[in-house]
């Protein structure tokens, strides 16, 4: 990784969207394009943490422009539908 420790920073927050698969927590990163995972949710919190880092480090020694951060208004949230039992589902 790159060292920052000489030069001013800034700091960027990027939404990170955790999703449970299996026995893993998936944090995906959509403003991005990059995802990690973890045992546990401070696991994935973590590496995609990491991820992100090492994915902007690439962007910046490439010369490639960096995506603006997330504004702060944005939302997830959850919708609830009533449907028939008898649906299958896919898994």
């Amino acid at each position: 990784m790159l060292s920052y420790s000489h030069m001013k920073t800034t700091i960027l927050r990027y939404e990170v969207i955790f999703r449970k698969e299996g026995k893993y927590f998936v944090a995906q990163v959509p403003t991005l394009g990059i995802s990690d995972f973890g045992e546990s949710i401070e696991d994935a919190k973590r590496n995609v943490q990491a991820a992100i880092e090492c994915h902007i480090e690439g962007l910046v020694k490439t010369k490639t422009e960096v995506p603006l951060p997330d504004s702060e208004e944005f939302y997830i949230s959850h919708a609830q539908v009533n449907i028939p039992y008898t649906v299958k589902f896919a898994y």
